[in-house]
């Protein structure tokens, strides 16, 4: 794959399942360091725009070692169910994106699952309650990968 100029690849470790890794491109901040554009699928405790420090490997491959700065996003995995009213779903459409996107929440998706990036700024116990009526009425299954002190505080009632 052909980078922008300034990006580089970057490998994530992630904990468990059978998945060991995972990579994505982010904006190259110097040779040790990088800033996330968009939240990966499977990392916890990573976030669109947060700062990671990185290390080569001998093969010359970049692995992020930690974080250096938060940006406050969030990063919500987001998977439909399977047999949920939003089905059918096909390639073109991300119903769950489309879903957040008048509350200013943006991310990635593809099929039935997307990561939502949630601004700082957003209205955050809006997009908490969205996430739990469509829990509760059986649109999607959620999990945090990365919240902030913000967020938990916007518990949903």
């Amino acid at each position: 794959m052909v980078l922008p100029p300034g990006w580089v690849q970057v490998g994530f470790r992630t904990s468990g399942g059978p998945v060991t890794s995972m990579d994505m491109a982010a904006e190259a901040l110097s040779v040790d360091r990088i800033r996330l554009l968009r939240a990966p699928w499977g990392a916890f405790n990573a976030a669109k725009g947060d700062i990671f420090r990185v290390r080569p490997d001998v093969n010359g491959d970049l692995w992020v070692e930690e974080k250096l700065e938060a940006s406050g996003w969030c990063a919500i995995y987001v998977g439909a169910t399977s047999d949920g009213p939003l089905q059918p779903l096909n390639e073109r459409d991300n119903i769950v994106l489309d879903k957040f996107a008048p509350l200013g929440v943006t991310g990635a998706g593809m099929f039935w699952i997307a990561v939502l990036d949630v601004p700082p700024d957003a209205d955050l116990a809006a997009v908490r309650r969205l996430l739990d009526e469509g829990t509760r009425e059986g649109w999607w299954d959620y999990r945090e990968l990365c919240v902030t002190d913000a967020w938990n505080a916007a518990a949903s009632p």
